[in-house]
């Protein structure tokens, strides 16, 4: 359930990096390379535990937007707006937490639940590295005795100097939902941000996917997922949220390391499935140089 107390925040520098993070969510906040965001957080996100914070990475669980038929509430699920319990980090970890379906108990939407489970969730700063990263993990558990079907995403909001003048290349080819529509096909080429924009992609296996931005290219190599969702609000929905700022829409861009739906988890009676993102920075200029 929502934080009967502000959240207070956790803060750490590894090197260019600096980081913030809440246990209301576990949610990373903030990844800054030499003061440039790279994940990127609304100067308006509510920060008090009242609501969920607009930006960051989201950590959505058991289920995704309303669910696989659209009649589940809270958004998202019960673990974005959660209290999470610290839990001890394992090298190179800089931070890790818990949650349990009996830490959620008395929350609203915990009768949707489709069975127990344990989570654990940890965020990484890799190094050494060629490149700065980021890497981060959710494990689920299923200390049930029945299959533990659930939908889970990483919805991470991307660092971007103009989202309309940005792409999203590795994903040419795939089977994709266009959620603004309704409509289903297939990427023909690059992925274009020319209005709002909630594609949900599938791309099992591994993949590796690239945002394209004006002076670096920022890439996310995905483990354990099934689908990447790509989405943007655009000026007037941006417009009607009460946490993002004028025009702050064009400044991120949402590539979300997901399995929802049809492609959603089943976990085994005492299996653990662990679905993440690694995500590298890289200097356009550095890579032309090179060339």
């Amino acid at each position: 359930m929502p934080s009967a107390t502000p959240p207070i925040p956790r803060t750490a520098v590894r090197g260019s990096s600096r980081l913030v993070a809440y246990d209301f969510g576990a949610h990373l906040s903030t990844w800054e390379l030499d003061g440039r965001p790279v994940v990127w957080c609304s100067e308006a996100a509510v920060l008090d535990g009242s609501k969920a914070i607009r930006g960051g990475v989201p950590v959505c669980f058991p289920w995704f937007a309303a669910g696989p038929d659209g009649d589940l509430s809270p958004s998202h699920g019960v673990a974005r707006t959660a209290s999470w319990h610290r839990a001890e980090a394992r090298d190179p970890e800089l931070w890790a937490w818990t949650l349990t379906d009996e830490d959620v108990a008395g929350s609203a939407g915990v009768e949707h639940l489709p069975g127990p489970f344990r989570l654990r969730y940890a965020v990484s700063v890799p190094t050494p590295a060629e490149h700065p990263s980021l890497r981060i993990d959710l494990e689920v558990t299923n200390p049930g005795a029945a299959v533990l079907p659930v939908e889970a995403a990483l919805h991470t909001y991307l660092a971007v100097h103009d989202v309309r003048r940005t792409e999203v290349l590795g994903l040419e080819g795939a089977g994709y939902l266009d959620k603004t529509t309704g409509r289903r096909g297939h990427l023909s080429g690059p992925l274009r941000i020319e209005g709002p924009t909630d594609a949900v992609v599938d791309s099992p296996g591994l993949p590796h996917v690239e945002v394209v931005d004006r002076d670096r290219r920022l890439v996310l190599e995905t483990h354990g997922s099934t689908q990447t969702v790509v989405w943007n609000p655009g000026a007037e929905q941006a417009a009607e949220m009460s946490d993002l700022q004028d025009d702050a829409w064009r400044g991120f861009l949402c590539v979300e390391t997901a399995s929802t739906g049809d492609h959603g988890l089943r976990v085994p009676p005492g299996g653990t499935h662990t679905l993440g993102c690694t995500i590298t920075v890289h200097d356009r200029s550095a890579d032309r140089r090179r060339r």
